[in-house]
């Protein structure tokens, strides 16, 4: 779990089989995964997939660094056997004409807007490559995306089978939630006088990622304790995230032999309990081994509900308090403060003002817990152990 500013960057070995799951910012990239995908090329070692969750700076931006400079099918720094990006070419988009010159130059200004930098506070910051999608860059490079040429979206129902009798199942997004990620990114164009039908080409591609990079997040009104100093619950500052590229996050379940991860990305909670409720019985939670959380720990992204449906001796928080201030306590404190029967192991990748406001918590079920910060170093997920 990387050093990945406010971002998500996870490099996962199943056994010999190994993922990246988004890479941060272009600098999480240069300064952490560069090395270990290396040392991994070094040893014969190569990834089984790479997933973009969704198009955010905080996720795709490592990405596009990692596919800028990761060379040319004739002399690759490491091989990569599948990537899943949901870009807008991966969208069916009905028959039209191309747009004509005033769309076109609507579309060149925001790709001249670039991708966003990564925080000024993040040492040594590069940016991503300017001017060139994901998708962009993936066609140009010849990868295997999307189980093929890009012509279909990777959404909940769709399984892929990798070495060492790895699964990885999607239970999100909804092709729904992708077209409405869509729908909006048309809207906000029309307000540019853009009157084009948004046709998969090079110019498109960039833009709607780039926008899509840096759509502002949602505004929600402030909870506030009933009394002054007075400890708040998850269930009174719960709100429900309305971000269409949050709601359009690959959501999945990897599974092993005897193993079970479920990675979050942004997902919203509504969206992830409805599928995971119609995958098992709602009498009692489904246990992951592990669980990414979602959203750096957002009280918009957990809710009671999304911790009733699955739980997990082991929960990863991706984020060093500086956006939005993730993870929030709530959140926390919720997720120790219900009755199991295993101590919950928490990971961050940063001490942030919550996960020390954590260790000093006593979890009102009387569940033991653990708190650890782990930057840039493995999680061994074993039989009732995590180190």
């Amino acid at each position: 779990m990387y050093t990945a500013k406010n971002g998500d960057a996870f490099l996962v070995d199943a056994g010999g089989t190994y993922l990246l799951i988004d890479a941060g910012f272009a600098s999480t990239y240069q300064n952490f995964i560069a090395t270990d995908l290396a040392q991994l090329a070094k040893g014969g070692g190569r990834l089984a997939l790479v997933v973009c969750t969704h198009i955010d700076a905080d996720h795709i931006g490592g990405l596009l660094e990692f596919f800028s400079h990761n060379g040319t099918p004739a002399k690759r720094g490491i091989e990569v056997d599948a990537v899943w990006h949901n870009s807008l070419r991966s969208l069916p988009a009905p028959a039209a004409e191309p747009d004509g010159f005033h769309d076109r130059m609507v579309l060149e200004a925001i790709r001249r807007r670039g991708f966003q930098r990564a925080p000024t506070s993040s040492p040594n910051p590069i940016s991503a490559r300017q001017g060139s999608s994901l998708a962009k860059l993936l066609r140009e490079y010849g990868y295997t995306w999307n189980s093929g040429n890009c012509s279909t979206c990777i959404s909940e129902g769709d399984t892929l089978s990798l070495p060492n009798d790895v699964t990885i199942r999607v239970i999100g997004p909804t092709t729904a939630r992708l077209e409405e990620l869509r729908k909006l990114w048309l809207k906000e164009l029309r307000k540019l006088d853009y009157k084009g039908s948004s046709q998969p080409s090079d110019l498109t591609d960039d833009a709607y990622e780039m926008w899509c990079a840096s759509v502002p997040a949602p505004s929600f009104p402030q909870a506030t304790p009933i009394a002054a100093n007075a400890s708040r619950r998850l269930a009174e500052v719960y709100t429900p995230d309305t971000s269409a590229s949050n709601g359009s996050s690959i959501t999945c379940i990897i599974s092993t032999e005897n193993k079970q991860v479920l990675f979050l990305g942004d997902a919203w909670a509504e969206d992830v309990v409805a599928k995971l409720r119609s995958l098992h019985a709602p009498t009692k939670p489904i246990i992951f081994d592990a669980i990414k959380v979602s959203h750096h720990g957002s009280f918009h992204n957990t809710s009671v509900d999304l911790l009733s449906v699955a739980d997990s001796p082991c929960f990863l928080i991706s984020s060093d308090g500086t956006h939005h201030g993730h993870p929030d306590f709530e959140v926390l404190a919720e997720i120790v403060d219900r009755p199991a029967p295993f101590k919950r192991h928490l990971f961050f990748n940063y001490e942030t003002a919550a996960s020390k406001q954590l260790k000093s918590h006593t979890s009102k079920s009387g569940t033991a817990f653990s708190v650890h910060v782990a930057e840039n170093d493995w999680i061994q997920v074993r039989e009732n152990y995590y180190d």
